[in-house]
C-alpha cells in the first residue's frame, strides 16, 4: 500500500481543512488497515491532529449538520476501536469530535437568530 497517503491528501491543503475535507479525510482514514496506522503512526497523529484543528480552532464544527452527526460519531468510535487495537492515543480527539453538545449549541444558536429578528 502506498505510503504517505495521508501526507499525500493533505500536502496542498491548508492549515485548516475546508468542512468538505475534513469528511473526506476521515473517510480515508477509516479504510485504512490497521497494519498501515502502525507502520505510519506519525503521519496518523499528524493527519488527526489537523483534522481536530480544523474542526474545532478552525471552526469546522459550525458547518457540521445534523446529518453529518452519524459520520462524526462513527469516526469516533473508530477512533476507540484503533486505540483499542494498535495502543496509538486516539481517544484524546473523541470529546472535541462527537456530535456530543452540538445539539445544545445548535439550539442555542438558532434562538440568538431569532432573538435578533
Amino acid at each position: 500500500m502506498n505510503e504517505n497517503i495521508l501526507y499525500n491528501f493533505l500536502k496542498n491543503k491548508p492549515s485548516f481543512l475546508d468542512y468538505d475535507d475534513e469528511l473526506k479525510l476521515m473517510d480515508i482514514m477509516t479504510k485504512l488497515p490497521m497494519s498501515w496506522l502502525i507502520k505510519n503512526k506519525d503521519e496518523f497523529i499528524c493527519a488527526l491532529d489537523q483534522l481536530h484543528d480544523s474542526h474545532t480552532i478552525g471552526s469546522g464544527f459550525l458547518y457540521q449538520e445534523e446529518c453529518d452527526d452519524i459520520i462524526f460519531d462513527n469516526f469516533c468510535e473508530w477512533l476507540k476501536e484503533v486505540n483499542n487495537k494498535t495502543g496509538i492515543a486516539t481517544l484524546i480527539y473523541i470529546k472535541d469530535l462527537s456530535s456530543e453538545g452540538l445539539d445544545e449549541f445548535r439550539k442555542n444558536l438558532r434562538k440568538d437568530e431569532n432573538t435578533d429578528k
